[in-house]
């Protein structure tokens, strides 16, 4: 049997494509499990946010010549429609498959739904492809340019069909998921009424794209609809706001996280934030640093800044040196380990759904917090059941609750 060894950089959409294309090849009779070393094809999904994970990509595609010269190696995503030619030229080995429409599998044998979720408890779904926002930073409305919604059907059939196999927690995800045509809503009422114990988290959403409906629909559905939302912050200076283009001011983001906030008390709110964009003073950054603490956020995932060809912010002065982004980052991280501690001290002595993830002593929040299981396992690992947040020895620990 032909090995396949599988390797996907960056987001859950890319995630979920790399499932479809799993899938595809198997159905072609190879075994993904394949080390680089053994396979016979080596598929790599590939991003280009930001130049380290170009970087990154580079690195395991020489890696994999090295290691295994002469293999046949597939490069997709997004790094491979950004520039398809530069990654032919590491080596003649490398062959682009940059169509979304392209797969492995011969068209009559081409899925649109996946079967399972490979490594994963969790099932990662793509609703939503593109982006046609003007943020000055980004270069993916570049490589998905496109806004496209998934048909319901498909969705319903492919979520009905993952529930069916026990899969606890399904993650419904987009590259601008708030723009799923027809609603968030009324798409996640239809989702509830499939059978099945399952509950249903929402991957990132820009702020105003969740609606008061939204926050109201996930109150009334505690035990269904994660009591996380991933939003991206990038700056709390509205100076820095305005250089980057992006949609909203920080008083006004600050406005709709109270408003969450009072509407699902324990709810997590992760974010993202850049560090270093051109024109970033230390007071800037400092308003971003206050915003990020007044706001509580459970967690923070701390980007320094990057530049990216053909975006709008490569040209704006100011440039921000990279000792100076190194501390302020740091700075930002340190602050990230004192909110996840804030986060789940208000936790301690209540009950949260949950569900096992990777290790079988690990879980995971609906509220996005991780953490041990001490004491007896679920009866049933394939549904989420109920935890109590405890302290152990100035650490967080989970109790399954009968």
């Amino acid at each position: 049997m032909k090995k396949a060894h599988i390797y996907t950089f960056g987001c859950k959409v890319n995630q979920y494509e790399t499932q479809l294309l799993r899938e595809d090849l198997e159905k072609k009779g190879y075994d993904c499990s394949g080390t680089i070393e053994s396979a016979d094809l080596v598929l790599i999904n590939s991003c280009t946010v930001t130049a380290e994970a170009d970087r990154q990509c580079r690195q395991l595609i020489r890696q994999v010549i090295k290691k295994n010269p002469g293999t046949r190696i597939v490069v997709t995503g997004c790094y491979a429609v950004r520039a398809s030619e530069e990654l032919r030229r590491l080596s003649p080995s490398v062959e682009i498959l940059a169509n979304k429409k392209t797969s492995f599998a011969d068209k009559k044998e081409r899925a649109s739904s996946i079967a399972g979720f490979s490594g994963h408890t969790r099932a990662f779904i793509k609703v939503q492809d593109g982006c046609d926002a003007k943020c000055s930073y980004c270069i993916v409305p570049s490589v998905r340019p496109e806004l496209w919604s998934r048909p319901w059907d498909e969705v319903i059939s492919e979520i009905a069909h993952l529930a069916e196999g026990g899969c606890p927690e399904i993650v419904l995800t987009g590259i601008r998921l708030g723009r799923y045509s027809g609603g968030l809503v009324p798409l996640l009422k239809r989702i509830l009424s499939i059978p099945g114990e399952f509950q249903v988290r929402l991957s990132s959403l820009e702020i105003k794209e969740i609606s008061d409906d939204l926050v109201e629909f996930m109150r009334e559905n505690p035990q269904r609809l994660c009591a996380h939302l991933h939003i991206p912050l990038q700056s709390g200076s509205d100076a820095i706001l305005k250089l980057m283009k992006r949609p909203y001011t920080a008083g006004e983001l600050q406005q709709r996280i109270n408003s969450i906030y009072q509407a699902l008390p324990d709810v997590g709110i992760t974010t993202d934030v850049i560090v270093g964009f051109p024109g970033e003073t230390e007071e800037n950054f400092c308003e971003t640093y206050s915003f990020i603490e007044k706001n509580s956020f459970s967690k923070l995932h701390v980007f320094p800044y990057s530049s990216r060809p053909g975006t709008p912010a490569l040209a704006l002065p100011g440039k921000v040196e990279q000792s100076v982004i190194r501390q302020r980052s740091q700075r930002l991280r340190d602050l990230d380990v004192r909110l996840q501690e804030k986060f789940w001290r208000k936790l301690i002595g209540k009950c949260r759904p949950a569900i096992l993830e990777g290790k079988r002593n690990s879980i995971l929040t609906d509220n996005y917090l991780r953490l041990p299981l001490r004491g007896p396992l679920p009866a049933v690992s394939s549904t989420p059941f109920t935890i109590l947040v405890q302290e152990d020895g100035g650490k967080p620990i989970a109790l399954m609750q009968r």
